[in-house]
């Protein structure tokens, strides 16, 4: 990892990042929204994802009707219940933001590791 270190003391500093995407100027995806994303798409469920990631589901619903308005489309899909239970997928969108956010986001922590 690239630190860099004061001579005059002993304090290591080390590059950080925050990464998010955003759409004409507008936040509308960032790490949070990825984790959920990310979830979703392991667990099957909205509600084992947030159950999982210890957010509220009410929450959770916002983030997406959030990142949704801003992209003009949708990125999960939703089934509901009966016998076999409801169940809710990344659509072809939210699986494309999580693949990108996730490629970019190591391409950048690569970066901050460079010696």
């Amino acid at each position: 990892m690239t630190q860099l270190s004061s001579p005059k003391s002993k304090l290591e500093i080390k590059p950080s990042f925050k990464l998010w995407f955003e759409a004409r100027g507008k936040y509308i995806f960032g790490e949070g929204a990825f984790g959920l994303l990310e979830k979703i798409q392991e667990e099957g469920s909205l509600n084992a994802a947030t159950k999982s990631l210890g957010m509220s589901y009410r929450y959770a619903w916002g983030l997406i009707r959030d990142i949704e308005k801003h992209l003009g489309k949708p990125v999960i899909k939703t089934q509901r219940g009966g016998r076999q239970g409801g169940k809710t997928e990344l659509t072809e969108t939210g699986f494309f933001l999580t693949m990108n956010y996730r490629r970019l986001k190591k391409a950048l922590m690569d970066v901050c590791k460079l010696e």
